[in-house]
């Protein structure tokens, strides 16, 4: 008898372990050329016909990429896509991912897919602390307990479906995510802002890493994924003033100094007293 015919759902397949060391992204797929692409779009709003990427040169590119993000009519960026996959992040992450309408997803299914040992991910009010902290003792063994009867529920035949209502929000999974670089880049502004919780950050991190990697090969193409990382910021480096100001929000380090600019008329080229990744150190940040 195979583990499959054992279970009460034919239609239940066994998870691929998934580490627990943090998240991973896997650039899979991305366009070629990108900046060369969507300026060969950009040169018909001023009556040019491009036919082949290949003739467009590297100050036409980055000429039209330093334009597009300073207007709304940033319809060339949608020509840049990506494909990514994502692993070891949590279901509460991709709860908020999925919120972003302009993208597709394909998500490891708990219905079908078996995961024997339930790797559930640490917030970091608990990573950090000693494995006798009472506060971590208490997260271990609830986890433990949750692991255990979910194994012994799907080993006695309850479908996997009816199973995972047992799991924690925290459980770790996998998803593909594909989008362009015009709703990539306003995604960014919202879950790089210290609102949105660590874990954002941590993904964030080996996005702009996976971007940047994929554009290693040809060596002569390179600086068009590193321009293209430039797009991945907070909202108030892309509009030049904070756009969480509601009672609803949380504290900001740097909110009342980027607001101070902004009624100066300041932008962010001109922040010389933040410094460009104080953001990522805010003790008040989302957790």
């Amino acid at each position: 008898m195979t583990d499959i015919e054992k279970w009460g759902d034919k239609a239940m397949w066994l998870a691929e372990p998934q580490a627990t060391t943090g998240p991973k992204v896997t650039l899979l797929h991305m366009t070629d050329r990108p900046l060369q692409v969507m300026a060969a779009a950009a040169e018909l709003y001023q009556g040019r016909v491009v036919r082949d990427v290949s003739d467009i040169d590297r100050d036409t590119a980055e000429r039209w990429f330093d334009d597009l993000t300073k207007t709304k009519l940033a319809a060339p960026l949608e020509f840049i896509h990506f494909n990514f996959l994502l692993e070891g992040v949590t279901r509460a992450f991709t709860h908020q991912l999925v919120r972003q309408r302009t993208a597709v997803y394909v998500q490891e299914s708990l219905r079908f897919a078996v995961v024997e040992d339930v790797p559930v991910g640490e917030p970091p009010s608990v990573a950090g602390l000693k494995d006798d902290d009472p506060l971590k003792v208490v997260w271990t063994d609830t986890v433990e307990t949750v692991r255990v009867a979910y194994n012994r529920l799907v080993s006695a035949g309850m479908p996997a479906e009816d199973a995972r209502g047992l799991l924690p929000t925290n459980t770790l999974t996998r998803v593909h995510y594909s989008t362009n670089l015009r709703n990539l880049a306003d995604h960014a502004g919202n879950r790089l802002c210290t609102q949105a919780q660590m874990e954002w950050r941590l993904v964030w991190a080996q996005m702009i890493k996976a971007v940047r990697s994929y554009g290693l090969w040809p060596p002569s193409q390179e600086w068009q994924y590193d321009r293209i990382t430039e797009l991945f910021k907070p909202v108030c480096y892309q509009f030049g003033r904070c756009q969480f100001r509601s009672i609803a929000d949380r504290d900001c380090s740097i909110r009342d100094r980027v607001e101070a600019h902004w009624r100066q008329g300041e932008g962010p080229e001109q922040w010389s007293d933040i410094a460009p990744r104080e953001w990522l150190a805010d003790p008040n940040a989302a957790r």
